[in-house]
């Protein structure tokens, strides 16, 4: 258990119908550079739940103080479901800079659940020339700036394999 700073409480409770406490970030991969030119659901919820052990706001969800008499605590979730957390679509062709802002935008606008750990990332197929989005979403109670690059270091490879 670890309690959330005066600051992360902040960030939850700015939280409202038209105002998102998450941050998220777009990533545009080249699948062909990979040894089988793929790149599919499996494979980024595989890389995940191998590195889960580098990533512990993967597996934080919050516990309310009762009566909210002081600030909530991250706990590790015991129903931890990467499945749920880790999903796929596909644009409808033909493939537009328009589409995938369109549904990336629709995505971003949803909130996310707080009863399951505060992150979600989405494989998006359909892209101009083979090419497939990561978009990451997760909330900025539980991360910030310094801690978001490192776990994108943990995600990203630098190689293709």
């Amino acid at each position: 258990m670890r309690q959330l700073t005066g600051l992360d409480a902040q960030f939850l409770a700015l939280e409202s119908p038209r105002q998102a406490g998450h941050v998220g970030a777009l990533a545009i991969l080249d699948p062909s550079t990979r040894p089988s030119g793929r790149l599919e659901l499996s494979d980024i919820q595989d890389l995940i739940a191998e590195r889960l052990p580098l990533l512990p706001p993967f597996r934080w969800r919050l516990r309310q103080v009762p009566l909210g008499l002081d600030y909530p605590y991250w706990i590790d979730d015991p129903d931890f479901d990467l499945e749920y957390h880790v999903r796929e679509l596909a644009l409808v062709p033909p493939p537009t800079h328009d589409k995938l802002a369109e549904q990336v935008a629709r995505i971003f606008s949803r909130p996310l659940d707080r009863a399951r750990p505060l992150w979600e990332a989405y494989l998006i197929h359909g892209l101009a020339e083979g090419q497939v989005g990561l978009l990451t979403k997760i909330h900025h109670a539980a991360i910030d700036g310094l801690s978001g690059a490192e776990i994108m270091g943990s995600l990203l490879d630098l190689s293709p394999e």
